[in-house]
């Protein structure tokens, strides 16, 4: 629109020049309109010599406006391919993501621990009643006065399958991808992974994440540790009224 404008202002002064001439010469100085060729091809030399330099600064500037529009339209163009490529990549990682987030619930459905009744008695409880009869074994050592180092020990001796190290294990490398896949490398955002953090928390079973919680508050291996030191990641679980220190 704007190169229009010009090109439109370039033509009206042309015409005006023209005209002033006209005007000056024949109502002014009362020159009449000369039949001779010759003077007809003086004067267009005249009129062109005085209106080129201006013509051809309006090429100028119409140039350096088309030049700033053909700029302007590939910084959108790259901005497009930039905002394509980005989404494609989260469309990628987010299949992957919901695939480990449904790996957590086959775990947990498989989870199974095995609890001293007596010296020669045992049960195997599994998923959310195993997870519960942990929490309530702790909150009976915590009543009895048990230390964090007592605690640690109950849960290493009770963990011989893994069981607890395995969900544990799961959560921590889902939040690791997420780290990976949505850094800032990658062209995402803090809010990105926040956006992410939040959703991996809301599709985990409660009882997993509370088993979650107190694995970072009491035990120590690299997955604990890994979630424990997450500075973003411990941001969101508090936000979302979750704690490190809840046992």
């Amino acid at each position: 629109m704007r190169i229009k404008s010009y090109i439109a202002i370039a033509a009206t002064i042309v015409v005006l020049v023209y005209l002033t001439y006209l005007a000056y010469f024949y109502f002014v100085l009362g020159y009449e309109i000369s039949d001779d060729a010759e003077k007809w091809g003086q004067f267009g030399d005249y009129a062109g010599g005085v209106l080129n330099p201006f013509l051809g600064f309006v090429s100028i500037v119409l140039l350096i406006k088309s030049l700033a529009l053909q700029y302007e339209a590939n910084g959108n163009l790259k901005e497009e391919i930039a905002n394509t490529r980005k989404t494609e990549k989260l469309r990628s990682f987010e299949a992957f993501f919901f695939n480990l987030v449904s790996s957590q619930r086959e775990l947990l459905n498989s989870f199974k621990i095995s609890f001293s009744q007596s010296s020669s008695q045992t049960i195997t409880l599994s998923g959310v009643n195993a997870i519960v009869t942990i929490e309530d074994q702790i909150e009976s050592m915590r009543n009895s006065g048990k230390t964090d180092d007592d605690i640690s020990n109950f849960l290493t001796t009770l963990d011989s399958n893994d069981q607890i190290f395995g969900l544990v294990r799961a959560f921590y490398i889902t939040v690791s991808i997420i780290f990976e896949k949505l850094s800032d490398l990658e062209e995402f955002s803090l809010e990105d992974r926040k956006i992410h953090f939040k959703t991996l928390v809301n599709l985990t079973d409660f009882a997993q994440l509370r088993l979650i919680m107190l694995s970072v508050q009491f035990l120590d291996y690299e997955a604990t540790r890994y979630l424990r030191n997450s500075v973003e990641f411990k941001s969101v679980v508090e936000e979302l009224g979750l704690s490190y220190a809840m046992y």
